[in-house]
C-alpha cells in the first residue's frame, strides 16, 4: 500500500502527537488508575520512535543532497 506524500512526511509528527496523547491521558489520570504506567510507557516509546523517524529521514535526506551536490559540481581551471 502507497501512502500519499503529504502523510508520509507527517509520519513524526503523528508519532509525536500520539506519544503526548498518551502522556496527557496517563498523568491526568493519576497514580490511582491501574493503566497509569502502561500509559507513560506507551507514551515513552512513541516519542523516542518519533525521534527516531525525524532523525533517521533527516539523516537520509543529508547523505542524498551532499551526494548530489558531489555529482553535480563543476570545477573551472585557468589553463595557461
Amino acid at each position: 500500500m502507497l501512502v500519499p506524500d503529504w502523510l508520509y512526511s507527517r509520519i513524526p509528527h503523528i508519532w509525536l502527537f500520539i506519544g503526548l496523547l498518551f502522556l496527557f491521558i496517563g498523568l491526568a489520570a493519576g497514580p490511582d488508575f491501574r493503566l497509569f504506567y502502561a500509559y507513560l510507557l506507551l507514551g515513552l516509546v512513541c516519542l523516542v520512535r518519533a525521534l527516531y523517524i525525524y532523525q533517521a529521514r533527516r539523516r537520509f535526506h543529508r547523505r542524498k543532497r551532499v551526494a548530489f551536490l558531489h555529482e553535480t559540481q563543476v570545477i573551472h581551471r585557468k589553463r595557461n
